[in-house]
């Protein structure tokens, strides 16, 4: 009988990927979605959370769901959205799996780099919050804390702290691609604030190696283990274009155009190291920002 994966956010870059990448490893796909109509018919899908009482005992959940950081300005209001669909959403998921006695053997929790946001030092797994605070890393401490009740009940409880995850026809580069064709790509502020970013191939895969690894737990770095530089990157996309960084677009335009999101996601660095998925034997076949593009565009 195939495992069952219940999966949030399953309709969006990521989720949509992994959902495919498990289906075609022979697990059944349960995805609870607000927009069912985007799920393909092949999963099943679960609009409200009431209906976790009707599925089968669950052997993972792995929850994706989230409004996209990057969607809009950080209102008040929109900074709520984000709190809600990340911290909200995971109490009221772990709430409905107890009450209808569906808790999985392994719980695997999306959460994002922008925890260590604030560091000036290379950042490990173990590397802490950095003493002052930003909406980066509140959010991603408050995201996993959220989910650490589970440790109570004995579930194997991950925590993917992702970096900018790269690629094809979504997420990042869906959002830079069309200006760096056109030549009008730009270096972000003086281009030196650290990118730790990995490929969707190896993102997809390290979800794989922790799922399948039952001594493994905790938080671990989903990223290259060779960072860039803003201008590094900007440099090699623009060269699978033939084309060349226009400009440096200063960093008060980027606050201007982008404000508190673009003075955390786009201007600030944090160094992050994959340490724990390296030390449990994880191989990443995009080490380098230049041969992650490359698979991209050659």
């Amino acid at each position: 009988m195939a495992q069952t994966v219940l999966l949030t956010g399953g309709t969006g870059f990521i989720g949509s990927h992994l959902a495919n990448f498990l289906f075609n490893r022979g697990f059944e796909i349960i995805l609870y979605t607000k927009n069912p109509h985007l799920a393909p018919r092949t999963y099943r899908t679960i609009s409200t959370l009431q209906e976790i009482e009707k599925l089968p005992l669950l052997n993972t959940v792995i929850n994706l769901a989230g409004a996209h950081v990057f969607a809009k300005r950080w209102t008040p209001e929109y900074q709520q959205v984000l709190y809600d669909s990340r911290i909200t959403t995971t109490l009221d998921l772990i709430a409905h799996l107890r009450k209808f006695e569906r808790l999985p053997k392994v719980f695997i929790s999306a959460s994002a780099t922008g925890y260590y946001l604030g560091q000036h030092v290379k950042c490990y797994e173990d590397t802490p919050v950095p003493e002052v605070e930003n909406l980066s890393n509140r959010l991603c401490t408050a995201w996993e804390d959220s989910a650490k009740s589970l440790l109570a009940d004995d579930v194997r409880l991950c925590f993917m702290r992702l970096g900018t995850v790269l690629g094809p026809k979504g997420g990042f580069l869906k959002r830079v691609e069309r200006l760096f064709r056109l030549g009008m790509g730009a270096i972000l502020g003086n281009g030196t604030q650290v990118m730790s970013w990995v490929h969707l191939e190896d993102c997809l895969n390290a979800f794989w190696h922790v799922m399948q690894n039952e001594n493994l737990s905790g938080p671990f770095n989903i990223v290259a283990p060779k960072t860039c530089t803003n201008a590094e990157f900007s440099k090699q996309l623009a060269m699978q274009f033939g084309k060349k960084p226009l400009m440096y677009l200063p960093a008060w335009v980027v606050k201007a155009l982008f404000g508190k999101r673009g003075e955390e996601l786009m201007l600030q660095g944090i160094y992050v190291v994959p340490n724990r998925l390296q030390q449990s034997g994880f191989f990443f076949k995009y080490a380098d920002i230049n041969s992650a593009l490359q698979s991209f565009y050659s």
